[in-house]
């Protein structure tokens, strides 16, 4: 009888080694990591480690929109040329992730496009003031991804010509630290991310977060 146990006992033994090993193997349930949301588009690589050009990021959740942005003080001082339209767009599973949990997972991206103003003036009564934004003149990418990247977060540039089709699918290596990263992590909201300027995202974590009015 006592053999019987002690053999039942060491299955069990072997058998929790194994469901531990197996849950520390898994990218999903890595502590420094974090979770990969099931179903999020993920970013993708060349063979030689450069990153891939996004594609169908469109149908993402636009969560911040700008025009104008600037690193120094002082207007424009052309009155015909606000400035570069700015979208931010997220994947939609990682939108859904932070509303409900306030965190970003892992493989967020978010890919800002960089679109020239134009006026919106036209000929006919459709519309006589204004601007709207041109073609795409390249996107801007982060990437979060903690066992990829040291710093935890990665930034990209891919160009494109005004009036061409976008040029190259593979960008250069991420932009050293000095060039992007330590800024998001000095003026950044939340996790290198400028939630601040994204009214989208904030909304709905705030609305979603809110509190259910009392019951009478």
């Amino acid at each position: 009888m006592q053999y019987l146990v002690r053999n039942m006992l060491a299955v069990f033994l072997l058998a929790s080694i194994t469901v531990c090993a197996l849950i520390a193997a898994d990218p999903a349930a890595d502590k420094k990591g974090g979770s990969v949301v099931k179903g999020m588009a993920l970013p993708e690589y060349d063979k030689e480690g450069n990153l891939l050009r996004p594609t169908g990021f469109e149908k993402w959740v636009v969560v911040g929109t700008s025009i104008g942005l600037g690193y120094s003080d002082g207007g424009r001082a052309d009155p015909n040329d606000p400035g570069t339209f700015h979208n931010v767009y997220l994947q939609s599973e990682a939108f859904d992730h932070y509303v409900e949990s306030g965190e970003f997972p892992e493989q967020t991206v978010f890919v800002v496009t960089n679109q020239r103003s134009q006026p919106a003036k036209t000929k006919g009564p459709v519309s006589r003031t204004g601007f709207v934004a041109a073609a795409t003149s390249g996107l801007e990418i982060a990437i979060k991804d903690s066992k990829k990247y040291p710093d935890g977060w990665a930034y990209f540039m891919f160009h494109d010509k005004p009036g061409k089709s976008p040029t190259g699918r593979s960008a250069e290596r991420a932009f050293e630290r000095k060039d992007c990263f330590d800024c998001h992590a000095e003026h950044a909201a939340k996790d290198n991310v400028f939630t601040q300027f994204y009214s989208v995202l904030t909304d709905a974590r705030e609305k979603r977060q809110a509190k259910a009015p009392a019951s009478k």
